[in-house]
């Protein structure tokens, strides 16, 4: 009998957390922003893309992104070990958004190769 009653109360828990995800993933807004201009100085950014224009110093790499809508965005790593990016790799990168000499680009924290 006991097992009956874990089946039914684990049946309810999925049931109700499955309702609340429902409804808690409707209250997000997660309109896609277009350009890089809509975003403020500190604000953290995620963006996809292809490695454009890549440079490569000794204590920092260079490149433009492509993005999906041919969007050029300027980038900055300064990365702590060696990367190995190269012209028209597809990548995922997070960073915060700076303005630099009138123009905003992306200093960034983490890059993903894809």
């Amino acid at each position: 009998m006991q097992e009956k009653n874990l089946i039914r109360v684990s049946l309810l828990v999925t049931i109700l957390g499955l309702s609340f995800l429902f409804v808690y993933a409707q209250t997000l807004d997660l309109t896609p922003q277009q350009d890089l201009e809509d975003f403020s100085s500190p604000e953290k950014v995620m963006m996809k893309g292809t490695v454009h224009q890549l440079t490569v110093t000794d204590n920092a790499v260079f490149f433009k992104l492509e993005g999906e809508k041919i969007v050029h965005t300027d980038i900055i790593l300064f990365p702590e070990e060696s990367i190995y990016l190269r012209e028209g790799d597809h990548v995922e990168l997070t960073g915060q958004v700076e303005e630099y000499k009138g123009e905003k680009e992306i200093i960034a924290e983490s890059i993903i190769l894809k």
